[in-house]
């Protein structure tokens, strides 16, 4: 392959290695729109930006006529627009796990005949990257993008089970699960799945909904992302040794292998939430 920089001039390669600054001056009011997660002013978005209001509007017009933001003509606060989601999707099928999982992900609908999604830890926790519905039409409808909580949802418990404490205590604190009062159940349940590797919950997130997560694991033996199978709780049976759960960890485990993954230990991803305790707040 030629290299990109054959036939240009010192001046075209100096230009070549600092790049457009001007992009990424204006990529920062979309680093504000996604870091925020809620439509907001432009006086807001230019502050946390650092630029001056007048000229974030001219880089938000752009945006705006690229699809990458758009302005609610009510409020006219700002949020990110269709093209931008457009791209977060490219993105992640673009991703080696969503491929090596989609076929297992098929099998195991098949399997349970209820939904199965496909989580990853993403900036504001356990995010749906991939799903599948089952046969059976539900009033629940689980969607691409959201994010679960960490201690009633059978996903998040995978995530705050196999990830080290770091990761989510600030999540966790948001939520308000490192309270005194709480953190023995937050305790007990990384207990719980660890040992199982696999997580329940029922009636907890959705009344008169079940579902079972499993972890698979990457090369390093650290947490990748969460398999669940959802549905209405006569038709899944959460019970960590049933039949559905055999399924459900054979899928995801072979997934980590496909992806050349090896389980975890469970002092791999950090022990319990005692200094936490101890301290009264996130260590």
């Amino acid at each position: 392959m030629i290299p990109l920089a054959t036939g240009l001039s010192k001046a075209d390669k100096a230009a070549d290695r600092r790049g457009i600054q001007s992009i990424e001056v204006g990529f920062k009011l979309i680093e504000v729109l996604e870091r925020e997660g809620r439509k907001l002013p432009l006086k807001t978005i230019a502050q946390e930006a650092g630029m001056p209001p007048s000229k974030a509007h001219l880089y938000l017009v752009s945006f705006s006529r690229l699809g990458l933001v758009i302005q609610d003509p009510v409020t006219t606060r700002y949020s990110l627009g269709p093209y931008a989601i457009q791209l977060g999707v490219a993105a992640i099928n673009q991703l080696d796990l969503v491929d090596v999982a989609r076929e297992h992900m098929e099998w195991l609908q098949e399997t349970t005949g209820v939904s199965v999604s496909l989580s990853i830890w993403g900036n504001k926790g356990p995010t749906i990257i991939q799903k599948i519905d089952g046969p059976m039409p539900l009033p629940l409808a689980i969607r691409v993008g959201f994010v679960l909580p960490l201690l009633t949802s059978a996903t998040g418990r995978i995530f705050l089970s196999f990830l080290p404490e770091r990761e989510w205590r600030d999540i966790a604190g948001q939520e308000g699960i490192l309270r005194p009062a709480a953190l023995g159940k937050v305790d007990e349940v990384r207990e719980t799945v660890r040992r199982a590797r696999i997580a329940s919950s029922d009636s907890e997130v959705n009344e008169g909904f079940a579902a079972l997560s499993a972890p698979i694991f990457d090369h390093d033996g650290q947490l990748l992302a969460a398999i669940t199978i959802l549905g209405l709780r006569s038709m899944v049976e959460s019970r960590p040794e049933g039949a559905m759960a055999g399924s459900l960890r054979e899928a995801a485990h072979t997934i980590s292998r496909s992806l050349g993954g090896i389980e975890d230990t469970p002092r791999a991803a950090g022990g319990r939430t005692d200094r936490v305790r101890a301290a009264g707040q996130p260590a």
